[in-house]
């Protein structure tokens, strides 16, 4: 790499790899519950989901019940991801796509055309545009760009009568205002890059420097072309959340939103790059525990939005994709996720089992109405966990709220029951077919109930972000209040009833 990690961050190391959990936890008793919400609490939960679905890939804001509604229909592909191209301004410290500035891997135009006429013959309602970056795809043999591929999302559906949702993820460093401009009249919703407002750590994160500057830039002309203003135009803050962006996220968040922007947290785990210093030196569940509780009270004090958190993801907008969505890689190769166990021929873990086919041979409609899909589908629906992923334990589950939090978390990264630490998996097929994502709070919330979690250590970490952020009112957020504790949530499993 040509840029170093700032010295300031290279000692920084959350846990040291010291156990989390003073003993081993088991999987809960008959009749225990990680969570029992009550009917009030999974309403809000799902209204909270339901707000609008431009914001999250794979339909992550779309409650499941609604989603198959539309399978009840008849519509195989509700969500359906493109890898334009993985070309890239930036080479991410934990990429997991190989992306970069000399790729050069891309899908056609001819391909993408027949793909999206197929995508509105069977019903989908969302696309979703990613790189690389996506701004950069230009098709050599027919010379069209981004919103070549945009417009005929548009004009295909508008044929035919219908409506798509387009959603791109942009690192916004190249949105220019003419971009900016061209993004607003097409009401894309935004999947925005941001990870720290450390000027020299993102440039370090992004391996470019100046990065940071050029990303403010293409923010301000968002800003001015209406994102985080007008309703129509959604947009949401995408930040990788590490050892080193950990303590600068909350103060990160509060900008998100000052902006009238969204925030999406993503914590990095053992896919791609994330292999070394990003994960070795410690993001684990109670980090992201400690974390959501703490920004939901800002949210409920700042800005009038308030939330309870329980899953691994901001406002518990769980991904939905294995569900119903499908994802596109820039080879043609047909998968349930962008990071899901695929068959690429770096992959030293190769596998071509969540691997559906492929769109220069075959078309969309019949990879969507394949044998290999529908198989996969009721074994992603039958996997569960032992200890916080099961409907016996977590009412997420059990009123279709959360189906295992990130899948490909569970595929990649395992949790040490003994420890609490998380370490490399061995066994890709968790993505399937034992899903317990390792850095849901409900681990946390386990240890608890079971008094094994690290004395002092929840503490420890809340004083950790009061102290080092530069925007909060210490005294205010001095105590660490939890939203729901252990206590709550350690009932019978007849205690929510709808």
């Amino acid at each position: 790499m040509s840029i170093l990690l700032p010295a300031k961050y290279r000692d920084q190391i959350l846990f040291k790899r010291e156990p989390i959990f003073t003993a081993p936890v088991t999987p809960p008793g008959p009749g225990k519950k990680v969570y029992a919400l009550t009917t009030e609490q999974i309403n809000d939960i799902r209204r909270i989901r339901s707000e609008r679905i431009e914001l999250d890939p794979g339909m992550g804001g779309v409650v499941p019940t609604k989603i198959r509604e539309w399978l009840q229909q008849g519509i195989t592909v509700t969500s359906l991801d493109f890898m334009l191209t993985k070309q890239c301004n930036f080479q991410c410290t934990w990429c997991f796509a190989e992306s970069g500035p000399r790729a050069t891997e891309h899908l056609a135009y001819g391909r993408l055309e027949a793909t999206i006429r197929q995508a509105a013959e069977i019903g989908t309602k969302l696309f979703i545009l990613t790189g690389g970056e996506p701004l950069l795809y230009r098709d050599r043999a027919s010379g069209k760009g981004f919103f070549d591929v945009v417009d005929c999302i548009l004009d295909t559906y508008r044929t035919a009568g219908k409506e798509a949702r387009i959603l791109a993820f942009d690192d916004v460093a190249l949105v220019t205002p003419e971009i900016a401009a061209k993004l607003a009249e097409r009401r894309i919703g935004l999947c925005a890059k941001g990870d720290t407002l450390d000027e020299e750590l993102q440039d370090y994160k992004l391996q470019k420097r100046g990065a940071f500057r050029q990303m403010m830039a293409g923010y301000r002309n968002l800003w001015q072309a209406g994102y985080g203003v007008r309703q129509e135009l959604p947009i949401v803050v995408n930040s990788v959340l590490d050892h080193t962006t950990f303590e600068g996220m909350v103060d990160l968040h509060l900008w998100v939103r000052e902006h009238g922007m969204e925030h999406s947290i993503v914590p990095v785990h053992y896919c791609g790059n994330a292999v070394g210093e990003d994960q070795e030196a410690g993001i684990h569940s109670p980090h992201v525990k400690v974390l959501y509780d703490l920004i939901a009270r800002l949210d409920a004090d700042r800005f009038g939005d308030p939330w309870v958190p329980w899953s691994a993801f901001s406002k518990n907008k769980t991904c939905n994709r294995n569900l119903s969505g499908l994802h596109i890689r820039s080879s043609g190769q047909v998968t349930a996720c962008s990071e899901s166990p695929g068959g690429s021929p770096g992959d030293p873990m190769r596998t071509d089992r969540y691997v559906f086919g492929d769109i220069h041979q075959a078309d969309l409609t019949e990879i969507a109405g394949s044998a290999k899909l529908s198989d996969y589908r009721r074994e992603f629906e039958a996997g569960l966990g032992r200890y916080v992923c099961n409907p016996e334990v977590c009412d997420l589950n059990k009123h279709d709220l959360c189906r295992g939090g990130c899948a490909t978390r569970s595929a990649y990264s395992a949790m040490d029951y003994a420890t609490g630490l998380i370490s490399a998996s061995t066994d890709l097929h968790r993505y399937s077919e034992f899903r317990e994502d390792p850095l849901c709070p409900a681990w946390t919330v386990l240890a608890e109930q079971q008094g094994v979690l690290r004395p002092g250590l929840l503490d420890e970490i809340h004083a950790r972000l009061v102290q080092t952020s530069a925007r909060l009112d210490k005294a205010r957020y001095q105590q660490r209040i939890p939203l729901h504790s252990a206590r709550q949530s350690w009932s019978s499993s007849d205690s929510s009833r709808e």
